[in-house]
């Protein structure tokens, strides 16, 4: 399952896994400041759920 996370310093979107041995995170948005982090924090909560719906 992939859970989504927010790096509110970097204005960016990470999606990370468990691998068992420690988790693996990679970039999947990067956003200018202007939006801030509500957008990015809005995908989190919307896609961690739906990759727990297809797991």
């Amino acid at each position: 399952m992939t859970r989504y996370s927010v790096d509110p310093d970097r204005h960016e979107l990470i999606a990370t896994w468990g691998t068992g041995e420690g988790d693996l995170a990679t970039l999947i948005a990067s956003l200018p400041a202007e939006p801030g982090t509500s957008v990015l924090l809005s995908l989190a909560r919307v896609l961690t759920p739906l990759s727990v719906s297809l797991g």
